[in-house]
């Protein structure tokens, strides 16, 4: 059974122990079958083991009337004693409210023996009000180290009224009729209620009921429900005959010193009987109404404080009001418990099922533009048909409108914004936003223009940076609560989606540079070959060919000289090929490793180069890698840099190749802006490294590349020409 339904069940079991004395009551049952089955009652509803009704006229005397016992059941015995300093006794005559004494220690006289007697250790009572006047209390306590329930009080309360009225009939017949009818009145209010909420009826008809049914009883006519914002504002969320202003929806902020505020403070029933002396929005309304006295109680669900049931009059209020409103209160705060729990868990399972939907299409790799409209519709039907839309950043300041789904403006709509904006406030926080009045935005002006009253707007974050919104729009109020964290899932899944339509183009415009790449380089090996090589070794076969001629007529010295011209042409095509070799994988880079690779970079550089490279030998594909880096990072300073100085450095660092390659030249490098950097990125990533350019203009460049490299080969450098070994 869930706590809602025990709850329930035990509110019922207590309207019926109430009724059953109102019924004695209202039959004209002598006094002391009233007081017997008063006590029996309070005794077994509540559990405790004492429960006792003394009478106490005034500071002089108490007389102990009637007791119930757990073990022993009933005892009507009247004793009267000294007053004593019994704490509980004296502070209920004081303040006229239910009180609770954990310890009555320091308690004096014959009433405290009286009780250290029994045994008791915590104990709660509450006044029997006659005519303004305490006339007595009910009084309750436990022993062997038992707790009273944290509403003893409130529901002693409820049967000291029974008494009061028991005891008034004995001044007026007339006056008891009326008070057991009011008692029987209540029953049937709250039996109404209850019944609404044992059947599971819809939240809105069971706090209408709470709201209408509370007014009635309470004898006023203005009754309103009102749930707590985190930060103590309320909203009306049931009203019975409501004044100009007031309607379900209106909103106040957590001002003055009201019934309301008081009960948003303590958790605890409260009353204001000088209403039109109040500041803030509830002041302004009893000023404008003529409402002097409220009385508020708290509503508890899901032991959370709620909100607040009030009543409001044109005169002072009846005494003891708040605690009838807390039984109206309980009775909410159950069905709230309830309907919440039925709707949060339908609500879970719809929102699971849009966001698995929208899932599968980014797991498809649907077209983005299907996946934002599916979002926006999605979202959407969740937030029931509040007006959504996708929208995303530009660089300059402004919004493009991607997708919508009710949403006031069309895709491809260019919206600027200004600073301190929703927009603006998203961007900077990558955290989501609310405005529940756009009359106090920054642009205000285009909210108007699109009739937008409030929005919730939620960050869509890719790699790192706020790529976009997704945001709900209301025309007529603030975007309901809980919002935020819906459209945030939603919002994740479009961040997803854009992350993956970015790193399929990414993987294509990579690919595409690499064949290019690589067709440049076929080009150019043929190129260089056919132009120079090539050419040479032409020249080297016709003299050749001219030197045999020669030789077969007997001409020694032109045989000769076309010989020497031929072994030249060899020899620049040998150095010609020898350096298209270099610039394809240089032979120091495949006998000496990174050092050595870097190191014949260097001998041929028209710049001084501060060079460290402190590494081992690698896997010759990090080694490649890296010598491609350095190699071109030392071109783009030659070509563009200006620099005076350069510097290198190359060392391991985490399991991971770490290379620097900077200069104090005029900065400004940018990868595609054809300075070969481009195809550094593709080669790093293909690695599984990542590279990382610093070029502020006039502060020079600094190129930054990690390259993981796994198990190191321990290999030594050579010191000449030779293997490794």
């Amino acid at each position: 059974m869930t706590d809602d339904h025990h709850e329930l069940r035990r509110s019922l079991a207590e309207q019926a122990a109430l009724r059953r004395v109102a019924t004695l009551i209202a039959h004209g049952a002598a006094r002391t079958d009233i007081i017997e089955a008063l006590l029996t009652e309070v005794g077994r509803l509540i559990p405790v083991t004492d429960a006792a009704l003394l009478r106490s006229p005034g500071e002089g005397t108490v007389t102990v009337i009637g007791r119930w016992n757990e073990l022993t059941g009933h005892h009507h015995a009247e004793l009267r004693l000294p007053s004593g300093s019994g704490a509980l006794s004296r502070s209920i005559r004081e303040t006229k409210r239910p009180i609770r004494i954990n310890d009555d220690a320091n308690a004096s006289g014959p009433p405290a023996d009286l009780v250290r007697g029994w045994g008791w250790g915590p104990s709660a009572g509450a006044p029997v009000i006659v005519g303004a006047r305490v006339w007595g209390l009910v009084v309750v306590g436990t022993t062997g180290g038992a707790t009273l329930p944290p509403d003893t009080e409130e529901r002693l309360t409820a049967f000291t009224e029974l008494l009061a009225g028991a005891i008034a009939h004995a001044r007026s017949r007339e006056e008891i009729d009326s008070i057991a009818a009011g008692l029987v009145a209540e029953q049937a209010a709250l039996r109404q209620v209850a019944e609404l909420v044992a059947h599971d009826a819809p939240p809105g008809d069971v706090l209408e009921s709470v709201v209408t049914e509370a007014a009635s009883l309470v004898g006023v006519a203005f009754t309103t429900l009102l749930r707590f914002d985190p930060d103590g504002a309320t909203e009306v969320v049931a009203v019975h005959d409501p004044p100009a202003g007031v309607a379900v929806g209106m909103r106040a902020p957590a001002t003055g010193d009201g019934s309301t505020q008081r009960v948003w403070r303590t958790g605890r029933p409260a009353r204001t009987d000088q209403l039109n002396e109040l500041s803030g929005a509830w002041g302004r309304l009893a000023s404008s109404n003529g409402f002097l006295s409220s009385a508020a109680a708290p509503v508890v669900a899901e032991d959370r404080l709620w909100g607040t049931l009030v009543a409001a009059g044109r005169r002072t209020l009846p005494a003891q009001i708040e605690e009838k409103l807390a039984r109206f209160a309980e009775l909410a705060g159950t069905a709230i418990a309830s309907s919440q729990a039925r709707a949060d868990a339908q609500a879970l399972a719809d929102e699971q099922s849009a966001l698995l939907r929208v899932a599968e299409q980014v797991a498809r790799g649907d077209a983005s533009d299907a996946v934002f409209a599916a979002v926006a519709a999605e979202a959407r039907q969740l937030l029931d048909g509040q007006p959504v839309t996708l929208v995303r950043y530009e660089e300059d300041e402004s919004l493009i409108v991607v997708s919508r789904s009710g949403g006031p403006a069309p895709p491809g709509t260019r919206i600027p914004y200004e600073p301190g904006s929703l927009p603006d406030r998203v961007r900077r926080s990558a955290v989501a936003v609310r405005v529940d009045d756009y009359r106090t935005e920054p642009n205000a002006a285009r909210a108007r223009e699109y009739g937008l009253a409030a929005a919730v707007a939620a960050p869509i974050e890719v790699e790192s940076r706020v790529w976009g919104t997704l945001t709900a729009t209301s025309a007529d109020g603030p975007v309901t609560r809980g919002t935020e964290e819906r459209l945030q899932r939603f919002a994740n899944l479009v961040a997803t989606a854009v992350s993956n339509t970015t790193s399929r183009a990414q993987l294509i415009a990579s690919r595409a540079r690499v064949l290019s790449t690589a067709d440049e380089t076929r080009r150019r090996l043929q190129r260089d070959v056919h132009d120079g090589a090539q050419q040479r070794l032409v020249h080297t076969v016709i003299t050749l060919k001219l030197a045999r001629h020669s030789l077969a007529h007997g001409d020694l010295p032109t045989t000769s000289d076309h010989l020497e011209e031929a072994l030249k042409h060899a020899h620049r095509a040998t150095d010609e090929l020898r350096e298209i070799i270099s610039g394809i994988l240089p032979a120091a880079l495949t006998r000496n490793g990174l050092r050595g690779g870097v190191e014949s970079l260097l001998a041929d550089q028209s710049l001084p180069v501060d060079a460290v490279v402190d590494v081992p030998r690698m896997a010759v594909e990090v080694e490649t890698t890296a010598y491609f880096v350095i190699a071109e990072a030392l071109t783009n300073v030659v070509k563009h840099a200006r620099a005076g100085r350069v510097w290198v450095r190359a060392g391991l660092r985490a399991d991971a190749l770490r290379i620097e390659v900077g200069d104090d030249g005029v900065g400004g490098a940018r990868a595609g802006a054809g300075s070969g950097l481009t195809g550094l990125f593709d080669r790093v990533e293909a690695r599984g490294g990542q590279l990382r350019i610093s070029s502020p203009p006039g502060n020079g460049t600094t190129i930054e590349a990690t390259l993981p490299i796994g198990p190191t080969l321990h290999l030594q450098y050579s010191s000449g020409g030779g293997d490794e070994h």
